[in-house]
């Protein structure tokens, strides 16, 4: 597989066995160092979470990652910035909680990934 090409999921999150109640994801920009070593990028950062935030964005992570989902998995992903200018996001699961699974009705929190790092958000890990 290419940086572009990924297997499609089509597992109906209404499905999944042992649904999460609440997953936390951090962001971070793809040339970035997860664990925060070389600088941080952080345009925007209020921006990003507000569109991640949007019932459409998460709609389609739950869709896109239903399944199981385990602490420190990334996902190469994009949020829309209008106007055809995606802004290129590295996804991290930072926590999983009362399950084991993406679902349907699991809650997705979307955080910096160096809130994380700075010890910022609890029940995260770094």
């Amino acid at each position: 597989m290419t940086g572009t090409d990924r297997a499609v999921n089509t597992t109906d999150p209404a499905t999944v066995a042992d649904p999460a109640d609440r997953i936390v994801v951090s962001f971070r920009s793809p040339e970035v160092d997860a664990d925060g070593a070389d600088g941080w990028w952080v345009a925007d950062s209020d921006w990003i979470v507000e569109k991640m935030a949007e019932r459409s964005y998460r709609r389609y992570l739950r869709w896109a990652h239903a399944g199981p989902v385990a602490v420190g998995e990334e996902w190469d992903e994009f949020v829309n910035c209008g106007c055809a200018s995606p802004e290129d996001v590295v996804l991290r699961v930072e926590a999983v909680e009362g399950g084991t699974a993406m679902g349907a009705e699991t809650h997705i929190e979307v955080v910096p990934r160096k809130a994380v790092v700075d010890g910022a958000v609890a029940d995260a890990s770094a």
